[in-house]
């Protein structure tokens, strides 16, 4: 009787993933043409064709591939929990916690998330920053918990994520208190000073830039910038009206280095927790998930 090689299984899995058998072959550290054998000999197994060969350079996924990558996912997934479950049980009672966050996103949000944690000796941390695509990647392949986010994330077909909205800042226009005009508006500000806006990349500027075309001049915008932590030393410095979330200026609005000249009505950034669907779940990042939603900062 026919019995399923896993070996060739997980080489199938691993080229899904990567892409070409040139990468596939590297990630594996094994030759080309063993990648290749191996897929032949499952796909003989399997009595299937699993790769459309076309084009060589870019093999594709057959639909009946596809039908099996679902089936190797779920195997080698489960498989990457279970090893991750016995290694966690070999270090003692000390718990590790991996949380990757997107570059750029508010430091203050950051620590108020972690914050029932540190100090804690019996918790380890371990924190990566990088783009979404990134931290994805790397949530799919166990090396990290959660993810924290201003962008929601799509399940690619494959694996599930979970994106948990755990609080929302809205939106504001400040300027440093030294350039506080008396009894002025955002109007007044915007005719007289420049403007710098979140990037393109900010999840609610589809909203922010409808808001600005309801004034009925040109903003002069001097500049876009992707990192908060940034746009908040700019609104310290510059003497131009910043938008920004109000959760990475909280602290300098509340010690009066800004002054907030809008808050807008419906304008927010909505911070996320990604996490992946699991056997079993990380009880750790599901409690600071609970925590920062009851505290609601």
């Amino acid at each position: 009787m026919d019995r399923l090689n896993y070996h060739h299984l997980y080489i199938f899995w691993i080229l899904a993933q990567e892409g070409t058998f040139t990468k596939c072959a590297e990630k594996l550290l094994i030759s080309q043409s063993a990648v290749t054998a191996q897929i032949q000999q499952l796909e003989n197994i399997l009595g299937m064709n699993l790769i459309d060969r076309t084009n060589k350079r870019k093999p594709i996924i057959t639909e009946e591939g596809l039908l099996v990558i679902g089936f190797a996912d779920s195997i080698f997934e489960t498989g990457a929990e279970l090893l991750k479950l016995a290694k966690s049980g070999t270090e003692g009672k000390n718990q590790l916690v991996k949380i990757g966050a997107l570059s750029g996103l508010s430091r203050n949000f950051q620590f108020e998330f972690i914050k029932p944690i540190v100090g804690k000796p019996d918790v380890k941390l371990q924190m990566i920053t990088g783009d979404q695509e990134k931290l994805v990647k790397l949530l799919k392949e166990h090396s990290l918990d959660l993810i924290l986010s201003s962008h929601n994330v799509k399940s690619d077909g494959r694996i599930h994520f979970y994106s948990h909205v755990l609080t929302q800042s809205p939106l504001v226009f400040v300027v440093s208190s030294a350039q506080k005009i008396k009894n002025s508006e955002l109007k007044d500000y915007l005719k007289k000073k420049s403007l710098y806006l979140p990037s393109q990349n900010f999840e609610a500027r589809p909203e922010l830039d409808a808001y600005l075309q309801r004034f009925k001049f040109d903003c002069k915008i001097a500049g876009e910038i992707d990192d908060i932590a940034l746009l908040r030393l700019f609104a310290i410095n510059s003497g131009s009206v910043i938008a920004i979330p109000e959760m990475g200026v909280i602290n300098e609005i509340k010690s009066k280095q800004l002054h907030v000249i809008a808050k807008p009505t419906g304008l927010f950034q909505k911070f996320y927790a990604i996490t992946r669907q699991k056997k079993l779940p990380h009880q750790l990042t599901e409690n600071l998930i609970e925590q920062i939603r009851e505290n609601k900062i």
